[in-house]
């Protein structure tokens, strides 16, 4: 009964996970930003905040964080920002089943600053990169790796938001290294 019990409850928060994953698109989709909280963002902050908070093996998945030399800021509602590094971080770790460096790097665009997520996991094929982002689309299809499909789907809404972009670059059995691409503030 236990053993049962325990898969319930571990399918239980799956089904939870998937409903708020649909019900922040369904916000995002009704509100289209009129709910952001705008802010200068220092990215460097961010990312430390962000990563402090998650609960990933160090041992099995290093994260290497670079910032830059110089600091960098955004206009960008952090909480959402916050939500896409989240998304993207945890990607990252979730399709790096053995294990490996995850690298985030700070870096400076004509017009545009960005954050790099870099992985060393299974990566996605060239065919398969435009359909990043579609909802319910999963670069795992053995079905192996849990996820709902809405992640990536999120993190794109989120950076359309925020008149941004996110660049995906990848290499099968190699990584992927996923960029989120913010217009550059100058305070």
């Amino acid at each position: 009964q236990q053993e049962l019990l325990s898969t319930i409850h571990r399918q239980t928060g799956s089904l939870v996970d998937i409903i708020n994953e649909l019900l922040d698109l369904a916000r995002i989709d009704a509100r289209r930003g009129r709910d952001l909280h705008m802010e200068t963002v220092d990215l460097a902050e961010l990312v430390r905040a962000t990563l402090a908070d998650l609960a990933f093996d160090p041992a099995r998945w290093p994260i290497h964080f670079t910032p830059s030399a110089t600091p960098m800021q955004s206009r960008a509602d952090p909480a959402k920002l916050r939500q896409a590094l989240i998304n993207v971080v945890g990607n990252a770790q979730k399709y790096s089943p053995h294990g490996g460096a995850i690298c985030i790097e700070l870096s400076r665009e004509p017009g545009a600053v960005g954050i790099a997520i870099t992985d060393h996991g299974i990566g996605i094929q060239a065919k398969d990169l435009p359909h990043v982002g579609e909802r319910f689309w999963r670069a795992d299809v053995s079905g192996k790796m849990p996820g709902s499909g809405l992640g990536m789907a999120i993190v794109k809404e989120i950076m359309t938001l925020h008149e941004g972009e996110v660049i995906i670059k990848s290499v099968p059995g190699q990584g992927t290294a996923v960029t989120l691409l913010f217009p550059l503030f100058k305070s």
